[in-house]
């Protein structure tokens, strides 16, 4: 095997004095590998290594540095959060008022009047615990009165983003007025609360359900689809943006599983077809319309139309770009009440609830039909153990007539499931891709609403690879960080509380916590040229700057790759390395 790149032109590559972890079935360590044309040829002593050569090669020492493959996301809305903030002024970081006002300047100097000036959040998406609006010296977001300083010519928005709930957004007067939004607007809409002054005029601030997607409330769907917060214009540069954050994140193949229409598939297509799809990607489609503020559910004939044209376009042997089927969503937030469960918690209103139906269970009953005559992959994304009760019930019945333990179908999410679930998952040859999120960035919610026994049923990994499954991993909604989620695995510490619900259940090695994101993802992806660094895979691989399988845990979060190889090719290099003899052979 070969890659498809201009790696075929150089001469090999020798990396030596490392500590490499194959990930191979034998979980091999070695201190040398070396790659040819875009693929491994194999690893072992240095020495024996310059023989199999046979001729120049580029060589690299790495210092005693680390080694791993290429690390695998499983669920990381790259496309979506990189083209969501290609258009933004970006103030996470921003220090105050006067600072976010100030950027906003800049921004109104190059943008025609009239036009929209749209923000980030402040702070460290997506659960903004380490840092939000509330740490700025003002303690909250700026009023339409800093806002109209910074910009009287357009109108401004500090976007709020899911999954927060309550969230906090701000608008300058042009905003406000756009969006119909005056002293005559009700204080309180549903659960949206329009914040004024003395005088009973808005201050430019709204509180609440009031995230740009995933809000589940009619007046902040209204306000949003009136801000043009999606530009198509930046789904290509957004998305090659991430792409190269992923490298440096030591990340080189992802899964695009939930929340991607065709629209969205067709720009890593566009990449593939331009050559400059510098990562290895799976793409599934979502086959209901979902939590946006325009998402309705589909009218029978459109479902299923968007389903056969899928069918039409799966694509499983490219080496960089695959599409392998559909997805499926059963439940959804807890914060909004849509987490399925037997017993009933505490609903966003107070009043006990069981959970909501993302989609109508006969849609996920037609897509499974659809999925198993057409032998397509599909994702099935169920949370809760009520939904998982109702998945496994249609899973197998569909089962008693179609094969689909061949097809290796994907539970997606499982953030609660009983062991005996886990066990049924398995007896249908279902793979599995989760995320920490569930406890970094839920884990209190749950707590909070669910109560301390249900926590015993949350992330039980354990519970996973005793019945059998892969199981990957995915940064999700954050931290994005694979190795803070490495880390999140081994500790289950959630992330405003510090609390861990680490029993026994949620017990996982380090090595399982890394093939997470390495051996069991390329099992989970289907796609066995990736996630290990065995003799013919492809050469994806990090070097980073200690081991996460011997450093202490508390560590592991820290892990700053150093250099990342995609296709035999520097993608990513922090300059701790001397990488100029590989540079040098690239050019």
């Amino acid at each position: 095997m070969e890659s498809s790149s201009n790696t075929a032109a150089a001469p090999p590559t020798l990396l030596y004095n490392a500590r490499i972890y194959t990930f191979d079935a034998a979980d091999s360590v070695s201190d040398a590998i070396l790659l040819d044309k875009g693929v491994v040829v194999a690893t072992g002593p240095a020495t024996e290594l310059r023989r199999l050569a046979r001729g120049s090669v580029c060589e690299a020492d790495l210092g005693g540095a680390t080694v791993l493959p290429g690390m695998i996301d499983t669920h990381p809305h790259l496309l979506h959060f990189g083209s969501l903030e290609e258009p933004l002024v970006k103030i996470w970081d921003a220090s105050s008022h006067e600072d976010i006002a100030r950027r906003i300047m800049e921004r109104a100097d190059v943008v025609a009047p009239g036009e929209w000036i749209m923000t980030t959040p402040v702070g460290e998406p997506h659960f903004f615990y380490r840092r939000s609006f509330r740490d700025l010296p003002e303690g909250c977001l700026p009023t339409r009165d800093v806002l109209d300083r910074a910009s009287d010519r357009h109108p401004v928005v500090i976007q709020a983003w899911a999954p927060v709930i309550p969230n906090t957004m701000a608008l300058n007067s042009m905003a406000l007025a756009k969006l119909g939004i005056d002293r005559n607007t009700p204080d309180q809409v549903g659960t949206v609360a329009i914040e004024k002054d003395k005088n009973g005029e808005p201050t430019g601030r709204l509180h609440g359900s009031i995230n740009n997607y995933y809000s589940y409330n009619d007046f902040s769907h209204a306000i949003w689809s009136k801000i043009p917060f999606l530009q198509y214009d930046s789904l290509l540069p957004g998305t090659k943006r991430a792409i190269s954050q992923f490298h440096a994140m030591g990340i080189t193949g992802i899964y695009e599983n939930h929340m991607m229409d065709k629209r969205l598939i067709d720009v890593y297509r566009e990449l593939r077809k331009l050559n400059q799809l510098q990562m290895r990607v799976v793409t599934s489609q979502e086959s209901e319309a979902l939590g946006m503020p325009w998402s309705r559910p589909r009218s029978p004939e459109d479902f299923m139309a968007r389903m056969e044209n899928a069918a039409a376009a799966v694509q499983t042997s490219d080496p960089f770009f695959r599409f392998n089927g559909l997805s499926v969503v059963w439940d959804g937030l807890c914060a909004a009440g849509h987490l399925m469960m037997r017993r009933p918690y505490k609903g966003p209103n107070g009043n006990p609830t069981c959970g909501e139906y993302q989609m109508a269970p006969q849609k996920i009953e037609l897509a499974m039909k659809f999925c198993a005559q057409h032998r397509l992959r599909l994702n099935t994304m169920a949370v809760g153990i009520k939904a998982h009760d109702e998945n496994l019930a249609m899973l197998e019945r569909i089962a008693a007539d179609y094969d689909i333990k061949s097809l290796h179908w994907v539970l997606v999410h499982g953030a609660f499931i009983e062991s005996e679930q886990a066990k049924r998952y398995k007896a249908l040859n279902m793979d599995m891709t989760t995320s920490m999120i569930f406890c970094y960035g839920k884990g209190d919610l749950y707590r909070e609403r669910l109560g301390q026994e249900a926590m015993k049923d949350l992330m039980p990994l354990r519970r996973y690879f005793d019945a059998g499954m892969a199981v990957s991993a995915s940064t999700d909604w954050g931290p994005k960080s694979a190795f803070e989620q490495i880390q999140l695995a081994l500790t289950h510490e959630f992330g405003r509380s510090g609390y861990r619900n680490l029993g026994p259940d949620q017990k996982i090695t380090r090595l399982e916590a890394v093939s997470m994101w390495t051996r069991d993802a390329s099992r989970v992806l289907d796609w066995p040229e990736i996630g290990t660094l065995r003799p013919r895979s492809y050469a994806d691989l990090v070097v980073v700057d200690r081991d996460p399988i011997t450093c202490p845990i508390e560590e592991i979060g820290s892990i700053k790759p150093m250099l990342t190889l995609f296709d035999g090719r520097v993608v990513h290099d922090s300059g701790v390395l001397n990488t100029q003899p590989l540079l040098k052979a690239e050019d």
